[in-house]
C-alpha cells in the first residue's frame, strides 16, 4: 500500500496526543525486510510504511521532544542501524507547503539528508550529470569510502517521452554516468550494480488524460522521472 508520508507519520503513531512531533526512522530499503532482520538486532516494535517509489521505511516510534527521539536514534545506531535518523513532522509540514521535490502529486517524500537511498535528476534527453547530481554523488562516495561493507544499486529511469527502447538506452546511459563518476572518485566498480527501468515506474504521471481522451503533457512532473536512484545496502 502506497501512502502519503505526511499522513503516515502523523497517523501511524497517534495515541491521543498531538505533541509527539518527532519520529525515529530506523532504516529505508528497496525491498521489504523480514521481521527477523529487526528482532535479531533487538528491535521488536516498529512500523513499516512504503512510499510512491516503493521504498520501505521502518520507524521506531513517536516522541514529544527531539531529545527523546535522539536517545532512541542512538539506541538504533548501537543496534546496527547506522542510518537511523530523526524526522521532525512539523518541519515536514512546512516543506509540504512549498514547491520542493519532497511533495508532489499528493505524495510526501521525507527530506532525509542521512537516507541510504538518494536521487539525482537529469535534463531532458540527456545523461550528463548536473552540478546538483555531482554533489549528491560526492555524498554517496563519502559514505562508500567510509564504510567498505556498503554496496550500491544504481537504478536508471527516464520520463515517458520517446520510444521504450530509446528510453531504456537513455536510462542505462544515466546509470553509467553516475557509476563512472563514482569510479573516478575511487569506488570499485564491483561494489556497484546497475539496473535499468527506462520509463517504467514513474514517480509522477508524465501526462494527464482529459475528459475527451486527449493527453496533456505535464513537464513539471516529467522532470522528477528523469532520475537515477542511488540505493546503499550491505
Amino acid at each position: 500500500m502506497r501512502i502519503c508520508f505526511l499522513f503516515a507519520l502523523v497517523s501511524l503513531f497517534q495515541n491521543g496526543s498531538f505533541a509527539q512531533d518527532f519520529r525515529v526512522q530506523i532504516a529505508a530499503f528497496e525491498q521489504p525486510m523480514a521481521m527477523s532482520y529487526f528482532t535479531e538486532r533487538g528491535v521488536n516494535d516498529y512500523v513499516e510504511t512504503t512510499d510512491q517509489i516503493g521504498l520501505f521505511r521502518y520507524f521506531a516510534g513517536a516522541y514529544a521532544t527531539r531529545l527523546d527521539a535522539e536517545k532512541v536514534r542512538q539506541e538504533m545506531i548501537a543496534k546496527g542501524f547506522p542510518f537511523a535518523s530523526i524526522i521532525d513532522v512539523e518541519e515536514q509540514r512546512i516543506l509540504c507547503e512549498v514547491n520542493c521535490p519532497y511533495f508532489r502529486n499528493g505524495v510526501f517524500f521525507i527530506a532525509d539528508p542521512q537516507a541510504n537511498i538518494r536521487n539525482i535528476y537529469f535534463d531532458f534527453g540527456l545523461n550528463t550529470l548536473t552540478a546538483a547530481a555531482r554533489t549528491e554523488l560526492d555524498r554517496v562516495a563519502e559514505r562508500l569510502i567510509k564504510n567498505k561493507a556498503l554496496k550500491l544499486n544504481v537504478l536508471g529511469y527516464t520520463d515517458g517521452v520517446g520510444s521504450p527502447q530509446a528510453n531504456v538506452e537513455l536510462a542505462a546511459g544515466r546509470a553509467r554516468a553516475a557509476r563512472n563518476y563514482l569510479i573516478a572518485k575511487g569506488i570499485r566498480a564491483d561494489r556497484m550494480f546497475i539496473k535499468v527501468f527506462g520509463e517504467a515506474d514513474p514517480v509522477a504521471p508524465n501526462g494527464e488524460e482529459t475528459s475527451n481522451g486527449a493527453i496533456i503533457d505535464l513537464p513539471e512532473n516529467r522532470k522528477w522521472n528523469r532520475r537515477v536512484v542511488l540505493a546503499l545496502f550491505e
